[in-house]
């Protein structure tokens, strides 16, 4: 019957779905994920808050669960703040990078685990986010002049102005601010997203430094708790000035995060690289972008450990597949297998690990047999057994 409890997941133990920290919730049994951000995949939506309901284990879903209500979001959010256009959102966020760029820290830089170390000189491609609280007010302060100097029209129609920018926010007392009002030991890298046409649609933050073992290193620059317009889950185009050419010749590869999918352009340059920010997000986006296309998936090796993690993936392959099917399309899926020590791609690529690609029949047989049952199950109508 499983335990109807719920409770919160934390930074301890993050939504198994979108891997965040908030909002979410969980069966106290961990049998099943109530997910606020993604509901692509789901097994069902529940009725008030329409979030994800993901159920772990296959039986569980005929199961009848003696639930009392829902799980709600109990964090005060308002929703009611549209998101900028493009146009503004990259206009911000460059005059951001001008005014706060990567090249002015030397841990985000030339540091360890910084961007030389990861094969990435491009510096000025980078910003940062200055460690304290004062430091950022007077970049959000210049951001919000420049706003109101260039875009007037926005401005007289939007009178949240600057909030409608993911990660910027305004004070009671009616100031500008950018992402958290705390202090850091460490300056943040910002990282952008961009779309196909290069433009920046959002921004990711790198914490730097040490961090604790439950804290994520990688954020949003998103604060709709604070009365901001949140972000989404964009996809970052890596190889952004030559997608759309030489239709077919490349394979599209497939990560998780905007840093990866730049050292695989910098690196493997016969690939377009493209990522989402996290297995789960942004599935349907990326099967269509890739219609048409021969696609490498090269997501991280945690779903060896992590049941939730290969049951998205299955459902990723699912939806491939499903694509191909309905469009009659032959190009084929691979996924890109490495030695285990190294979690992702890039940490492969830059340590000279072997990489294959490996068909997914073949893949499946490499993978456990507790993993290679989830795969099955949801492609058994694409595979034979």
């Amino acid at each position: 019957m499983g335990d109807s409890r719920y409770k919160r997941v934390s930074r301890a133990r993050p939504c198994l779905i979108c891997g965040k920290p908030d909002w979410c919730s969980r069966a106290a049994d961990e049998s099943v994920s109530f997910c606020a951000r993604i509901t692509n995949g789901a097994d069902r939506l529940s009725k008030k808050e329409r979030w994800g309901v993901f159920y772990h284990e296959r039986a569980a879903i005929s199961q009848s669960r003696d639930f009392t209500g829902e799980p709600r979001n109990s964090l005060k959010q308002d929703f009611s703040i549209p998101l900028a256009p493009l146009e503004i959102r990259d206009y911000i966020y460059n005059a951001l990078f001008r005014l706060s760029p990567a090249s002015r820290h030397d841990i985000i830089t030339i540091g360890a685990k910084g961007l030389r170390e990861r094969g990435l000189t491009n510096y000025q491609d980078y910003g940062s986010l200055p460690a304290y609280t004062k430091d950022r007010q007077e970049l959000a302060e210049q951001l919000r002049l420049l706003l109101n100097q260039n875009f007037p029209n926005f401005v007289r129609a939007n009178p949240s102005g600057l909030a409608h920018v993911p990660g910027f926010w305004i004070d009671k007392n009616g100031e500008a601010r950018l992402w958290q009002k705390r202090n850091y030991s460490q300056p943040l890298l910002l990282i952008p997203y961009r779309n196909p046409s290069g433009k920046i649609q959002a921004c990711q933050i790198r914490f730097t430094g040490i961090l604790s073992q439950d804290a994520k290193r990688y954020l949003w620059l998103s604060v709709p708790k604070n009365n901001s317009a949140g972000c989404g889950t964009p996809i970052h185009f890596a190889d952004w000035k030559e997608f759309g050419k030489s239709t077919g010749i490349k394979h599209i590869l497939v990560t998780e995060g905007a840093i990866k999918a730049d050292i695989v352009n910098k690196l493997l340059p016969e690939y377009f690289a493209i990522a989402n920010s996290g297995i789960g997000c942004a599935q349907d986006l990326i099967v269509s972008i890739s219609r048409g296309r021969s696609m490498r998936i090269a997501f991280d090796s945690d779903y060896h450990q992590n049941p939730s993690v290969i049951r998205q993936l299955a459902r990723f392959l699912r939806l491939r597949l499903a694509d191909n099917r309905t469009n009659n399309s032959h190009f084929p899926t691979e996924i890109l297998h490495w030695s285990a020590n190294h979690k992702g791609i890039d940490d492969a690529l830059l340590n000279a690990s072997e990489i294959s690609a490996l068909s997914i029949p073949q893949w499946i047989s490499q993978i456990s047999n507790a993993s290679r049952s989830l795969i099955l199950n949801e492609l058994d109508d694409f595979i034979a057994q």
